[in-house]
């Protein structure tokens, strides 16, 4: 029987990283390893900034936002997902310079774990069995309980599922898993994307604000796609692993003293996505 050999994060990072978009390694040597909890393969790094791309209104049948370059006809490989998305351009740095940003997931990884239901942490296979895949997210009900069973679905998720052993070590190092819930998801399906949507308007292309486009609607021709998502359907809450992992989050960080009423009231956020492991 032949044995699969999966790819490192690394070469997976590189195999996603569209051309001309990867940032050169400096001379300095840095510790820092994609594919693990310092750094989880879908987490960006500061320095992995927008790239300019000039949009035009593209001709014909399939009107709606293309790049306007001068080259390969405006348009490069990794410029659209296999569905017909066009995605932001951003750097590619995999060198560990600058600092990671685990509340902001970088777009070319990001696809590529959500299209290939990877682990969002190592980038290796994600847990499955016969309830369908493991996706961890935060937010879950406060004390699970048998009506919570189908919990989750429906959602509309950019998070990409997880494997058990990165499942248990985001729990104790991720501060905003603090009432997570673990989720075996039979279909997850392909939805559509997030990013910026456009208009065109009296002074050309303009933008309107972030926003989901549906994968085969006219929305998904002018949004500019920074995240892919699915929708979770067949959802199953495993409220034996969820008590497991809030145990450990909870042991390692302790629940913080009362904040003072004078120091504001934190920020309230309705938005289902940038809800990754770090």
């Amino acid at each position: 029987m032949s044995t699969i050999v999966m790819p490192s994060a690394f070469d997976l990072a590189r195999a996603v990283c569209p051309a001309g978009t990867e940032i050169q390694a400096p001379s300095v040597r840095f510790s820092a390893q994609i594919g693990t909890p310092a750094w989880p393969f879908i987490s960006s790094r500061t320095t992995e900034q927008a790239l300019p791309g000039t949009l035009i209104v593209r001709p014909g049948l399939d009107q709606g936002l293309g790049y306007a370059d001068e080259v390969d006809d405006g348009e490069g490989e990794q410029d659209r997902d296999r569905d017909g998305g066009l995605w932001a351009r951003v750097a590619t740095d995999l060198s560990g310079t600058g600092t990671v940003q685990n509340a902001l997931p970088q777009p070319y990884r990001q696809r590529a774990l959500v299209d290939g239901l990877l682990c969002q942490v190592c980038a290796g296979p994600s847990a499955k069995g016969k309830d369908g895949w493991l996706f961890v997210l935060p937010g879950g009900p406060k004390v699970p309980s048998v009506r919570d069973t189908q919990w989750g679905e429906g959602l509309i998720e950019a998070t990409p599922p997880v494997c058990l052993s990165c499942a248990h070590l985001s729990a104790e190092r991720c501060p905003s898993l603090g009432r997570v819930a673990a989720l075996w998801v039979k279909r997850p399906t392909l939805y559509g994307v997030y990013g910026t949507t456009y208009r065109l308007g009296p002074r050309g292309i303009e933008p309107v604000g972030p926003g989901i486009a549906k994968y085969e609607t006219p929305a998904l021709g002018w949004t500019v796609a920074t995240q892919m998502l699915r929708e979770l359907t067949e959802t199953c809450l495993d409220q034996g692993l969820t008590a497991r992992l809030r145990a450990l989050h909870t042991r390692r960080r302790p629940k913080a003293p009362p904040r003072c009423p004078h120091a504001g009231l934190p920020s309230s956020n309705p938005d289902v996505l940038n809800r990754n492991l770090g």
